[in-house]
């Protein structure tokens, strides 16, 4: 595939945003053989038939792609014939809009840019020809979120990307019949895309992911979070992405051949997320840090089978500011003293740290590096106890932002009312299951902690009813779920 896109000289993007025309797209079976056609508006040719005829499902995706971008070329042909037709053109139908078609189209492109991609496809266009001439300019087009339309007909997906040749993030979340032929026919169009998330989709292959990164060459995140189908032989495909430096593999079939691969074969990996994937061991983590401790500043992953071992290597990467295990019952105090190091934290989860002790949670917390959180989750900390919680309060309670102490079961009032007190900026406080709290003192919380939107109460079986219903009638923009899981929210009138 030409590298289209890869040029930095000034003015290219420009170039880039608006060049259609014949384009040869390689076809990668599963197996890696490659087959080339020459797909675009206008345009469909077979490049390569015998070696497809061998293959029934070869033969199936070539219909498809061939079937895919004829609808394609008379949906952008459509669209530009409607465009056009307004060109010279001053009816009643835009005279009616109270004169807001006589505006500039710089300034009516400005006003667009306000508007979603789905508020500009189903209320703007619709409205008349200038409007859909303008409302299709794809200076307006850089974001597509499809997550909440997740049966789009194909012709329909498609349609919409092809003619969105500036798009920069798109958003695919949930589709289950995502298709090889619509990756092949849409990703041609889009060579300018810098994150896709196809997390959720069904089909995720190294034929899909292989057209993403050749196509296109500014990809700099893949997200395939939940992706089943997505395994090793998925990742040989990832070195082609020349930028991809952030990548979500979380839940996926994943292997430390893997991890040792990406970490050796990508160049710069600034965000991972393998949380999800059990059985990733200490070794593969320890290759991974030897070749990314230098460009690595989020990090996502699953202790099932690690130990201090990890977090010892973890630590070396100076830029990390995010860190999130699940699962550490493999740890102990030796990890929490290691964590000490990092200097940049902002975001630190260690779930599930039976082994963790009060003392070592304590020294942890009289650590100066650790004032700078904005999120700190504990939850399933057994011996993260209210000398602990009242430790961290003044260590990093003015800069916490999210809170997580669920299961924490030993804390009691004490150390929830130095959260109410010394956490003022805390938007989201999580402490389901803390069975021994009353909860007298959240009736404070409108003054105390005037930011918290989200109080999650589920499992706190002393906390009545009545007083969660006091506390989100003073303060109305509080969402408060009580022991059974009930959403309680301030209702007008």
């Amino acid at each position: 595939m030409d590298d289209r896109g890869g040029s930095d000289s000034p003015g290219s993007e420009e170039r880039e945003s608006f060049s259609f025309g014949t384009e040869v797209v390689h076809f990668l079976d599963d197996e890696g053989n490659e087959n080339r056609f020459i797909v675009g508006p206008g345009v469909y040719q077979n490049g390569d038939t015998s070696s497809s005829l061998d293959d029934g499902s070869k033969v199936i995706i070539e219909n498809d792609i061939k079937v895919i971008s004829c609808e394609v070329e008379n949906l952008i042909s459509n669209t530009e014939k409607l465009s056009s037709g307004h060109e010279g053109t001053n009816n009643a139908e835009d005279v009616s809009t109270n004169n807001f078609s006589v505006l500039p189209r710089e300034l009516i492109l400005k006003i667009f840019s306000f508007f979603s991609a789905e508020e500009l496809s189903l209320c703007v266009t619709p409205v008349c020809k200038r409007w859909y001439e303008v409302g299709h300019d794809r200076s307006l087009w850089k974001e597509l979120d499809f997550s909440r339309h997740c049966e789009l007909p194909s012709s329909t997906l498609c349609g919409a990307i092809c003619r969105s040749t500036s798009l920069r993030k798109l958003n695919l979340m949930g589709r289950q019949d995502l298709s090889t032929a619509e990756v092949a026919v849409f990703s041609q169009y889009i060579p300018l895309l810098e994150s896709v998330n196809l997390g959720f989709c069904g089909g995720i292959n190294r034929t899909v992911i292989e057209y993403f990164v050749r196509n296109c060459p500014r990809l700099m995140e893949l997200n395939v979070e939940g992706c089943h189908s997505v395994d090793d032989n998925v990742t040989t495909a990832l070195p082609w992405g020349k930028r991809l430096k952030r990548f979500n593999f979380s839940h996926c079939n994943l292997t430390d051949g893997s991890i040792i691969l990406l970490s050796s074969a990508v160049r710069n990996i600034v965000s991972l997320n393998i949380d999800g994937i059990s059985w990733i061991s200490d070794s593969a983590i320890v290759t991974l840090v030897d070749h990314q401790h230098e460009n690595l500043e989020e990090f996502f992953l699953d202790g099932a089978e690690l130990s201090d071992r990890s977090v010892h290597h973890i630590v070396r990467c100076a830029k990390l500011h995010k860190l999130h295990m699940s699962f550490c019952e493999g740890l102990t105090d030796q990890s929490l003293r290691y964590i000490q190091s990092l200097q940049n934290l902002t975001h630190l989860k260690m779930r599930k740290g039976v082994y963790f002790s009060a003392e070592g949670l304590l020294s942890l917390f009289t650590c100066k590096s650790m004032s700078r959180l904005v999120e700190l989750d504990f939850s399933e900390s057994t011996n993260f106890v209210d000398e602990c919680v009242i430790q961290m309060t003044k260590c990093c309670g003015p800069t916490l932002r999210n809170l997580a102490l669920s299961w924490c079961w030993d804390i009691t009032d004490p150390g929830v009312i130095c959260i109410v007190d010394r956490c003022r900026n805390l938007e989201v406080l999580d402490i389901i299951g803390l069975h021994r709290i009353t909860g007298t003192y959240f009736n404070r919380v409108p003054e105390e902690m005037p930011k918290l939107r989200l109080l999650n109460l589920q499992q706190c079986n002393r906390i009545i009813d009545a007083l969660i219903e006091d506390v989100v009638r003073k303060k109305p923009d509080l969402k408060v779920f009580n022991y059974y899981g009930e959403l309680f929210v301030h209702v007008n009138g």
